[in-house]
């Protein structure tokens, strides 16, 4: 059975960020590294990340060579958890710190499908919201067509707003629209001699 450490996602992108592969090269490198997969769920995965745009395809014969594609933009979760680790360091604090500002921007629960998304493995030490709650935050999602099984855990941290959640959203906002350029370098202060 294939339980990563990692999803599977993320694997085969590491791969891919070192060099461009074929569906061989991918299976004999995830074998390598106690991986086993068929070669059909690979080609699968492969397909369905060039579909997403996070792979692109290219067509050299006899095969097919998978490589990352370059010009995809990360969603708002890759950002999220990019800023957090940039911000903490610590991903334990990191990843409280990404649930916190999702929990405040959508005003809900965090699922751990969300928390994955932001590049983290689990919730470490949040708090899992009891089934009520997560029955609520679920129906919420399921208006805009978002289905979560129903065991899903949902997360909450309970910290007060402060600086590193103001950085990390005004990081977000300023990454996304590329307008960080417009952000004035803060200037230090010179204590001017006093001449006596």
């Amino acid at each position: 059975m294939f339980v990563p450490e990692r999803n599977l996602k993320e694997l085969i992108l590491s791969y891919l960020k070192r060099e461009e592969t074929s569906i061989s090269g991918l299976a004999r490198r995830l074998e390598d590294d106690g991986y086993k997969l068929h070669r059909l769920l690979i080609t699968g995965y492969l397909r369905a990340l060039s579909d997403l745009g996070y792979v692109r395809e290219r067509e050299i014969p006899p095969a097919k060579v998978y490589g990352l594609a370059g010009g995809r933009e990360r969603n708002l979760y890759e950002m999220l958890g990019s800023i957090a680790r940039d911000i903490e360091g610590d991903e334990r604090k990191a990843v409280r710190l990404a649930i916190a500002i999702l929990q405040r921007l959508f005003r809900r629960p965090i699922f751990f499908r969300e928390v994955r998304e932001a590049g983290f493995p689990s919730g470490y030490d949040a708090f899992m919201v009891e089934e009520d709650e997560r029955a609520e935050a679920r129906k919420e999602l399921l208006k805009v067509g978002i289905r979560l099984p129903l065991s899903e855990p949902a997360y909450q941290v309970k910290a007060r707003r402060n600086e590193r959640q103001e950085e990390a959203l005004i990081r977000l906002v300023l990454e996304r629209f590329g307008v960080s350029g417009l952000v004035m370098e803060t200037k230090q202060t010179r204590l001017s001699e006093k001449s006596g």
